[in-house]
């Protein structure tokens, strides 16, 4: 995708939000589909080139010294492979001592049809960041992503719901999957929240019936909701696709903020009344309640909690950069239009309105191609715009919410 600008042809990023959902629109899938039912997106194998491929997969598996255990999987037909079966005692790049897979053990399970499951592997290569990067700035929150590697007619696990949003984005092979009815309220990563703490007739039962059945192939997306029960099968061999998840903060997220600030209350540093003390057990429970109380009347908590959010989310992009540090800006496009008044331009986002000279009109379809640019790669695609205008344009679109400095 390209855009005219300064008379120019100006390359958009290969991987954008936008792109990954093509022909969705961003403000359809937030509007219709995101945290509330499935969607397939059909795509191309072009779509997904750079974002990974067998070459890059056999190199983040030819890094021998960054797997263990822990980050290292492998399933065969819908059980995990004990780590002692495929891994052996070795030194982590820390001195650390670790179980550590070794290629003749994997292989031979890779000939019994096993799954590989790669975990957290979201900033590992550019291709693999740029989509994470793509996913979290358009959503707001911290993503992750894992691999699967799954051979034909081998399921890796049954039908399960995740505890976070999915972004599926199908690399190789074919790989059918099933979306059911069914939906877990409020999954998250705690006993009795979460798949894993139920027997498989409970789910059996709660997945309901099929409400979806889709092959995905190289550069489609399936969008499954949290809570969503599904499950897939390889229907070729060496099929690969990336999971991308996003989490939401929830309440207990909130509270659990709150309650880790509260030991600058000296209140609550202090200890409790002896249990056997009803009247002053009472008493100091009264009091921890109405302290706990006006902390959440502060009119600003809500702000300071999103920063904390914000700041969470964005934690894994680096702003280190050699010679000098960048200034970089996410990208807020949902609900963003852009207008000709006469020779100026209007930008209208749902927190206000921009005007802008009309030499600036440019920047703001180039930036409405991207989820995330620095100042420098502003300057660069525009060279004869000038700080003054460049400023002008990003204090703009940054005081109507259209930018957000990170």
């Amino acid at each position: 995708m390209s855009v005219s600008v300064w008379g120019e042809t100006v390359t958009a990023p290969a991987i954008t939000f936008k792109s990954l959902l093509d022909p969705i629109g961003i403000d359809e899938f937030f509007e219709a589909y995101y945290d509330q039912k499935p969607l397939h997106v059909p795509g191309s194998h072009e779509k997904v080139a750079g974002i990974c491929s067998w070459d890059d997969f056999n190199d983040l598996l030819h890094r021998t010294s960054i797997w263990s255990d822990r980050s290292f999987n492998m399933v065969l037909d819908g059980k995990r492979i004990p780590a002692a079966e495929f891994c052996e005692p070795a030194a982590s790049r820390d001195g650390s001592r670790i179980m550590q897979p070794t290629s003749e053990k994997v292989v031979a399970y890779l000939d019994r049809g096993a799954s590989i499951v790669l975990d957290l592997i979201e900033t590992l290569t550019p291709g693999l960041r740029s989509a994470s990067e793509a996913i979290q700035m358009a959503t707001g929150f911290r993503v992750s992503c894992n691999a699967y590697c799954s051979q034909s007619e081998h399921q890796a696990f049954p039908s399960h719901f995740d505890t976070m949003d999915v972004f599926a984005i199908h690399i190789e092979g074919r790989k059918t999957w099933r979306v059911y009815e069914g939906r877990f309220d409020g999954p998250m990563e705690r006993p009795g929240f979460n798949h894993t703490s139920f027997p498989p007739d409970h789910h059996d039962k709660a997945k309901g019936t099929l409400a979806m059945e889709v092959e995905l192939k190289p550069g489609d997306l399936l969008y499954l909701p949290k809570g969503v029960y599904h499950d897939a099968l390889a229907s070729t061999e060496n099929c690969l696709h990336l999971s991308y998840g996003t989490t939401q903060p929830t309440g207990l997220d909130f509270m659990r903020w709150v309650v880790d600030g509260l030991d600058e209350a000296p209140l609550f540093r202090q200890p409790m009344p002896p249990h056997d003390a009803a009247a002053d057990h009472d008493a100091h429970i009264a009091a921890l309640r109405e302290t706990l109380v006006q902390l959440l009347r502060q009119p600003d908590i809500g702000s300071q909690f999103r920063e904390d959010q914000r700041r969470k989310a964005f934690s894994v992009l680096s702003s280190v950069a050699v010679p000098k540090p960048l200034s970089r800006y996410r990208v807020r496009g949902r609900g963003v239009r852009v207008v000709r008044r006469g020779s100026d331009w209007r930008v209208t986002t749902p927190q206000g309105n921009a005007n802008l000279p009309g030499d600036g009109s440019g920047m703001v379809e180039w930036m409405l191609e991207r989820d995330h640019f620095s100042r420098d790669d502003l300057a660069n695609a525009f060279p004869e715009a000038g700080e003054q205008l460049i400023s002008e344009i990003l204090q703009s679109l940054t005081s109507v919410g259209l930018l957000e400095p990170f």
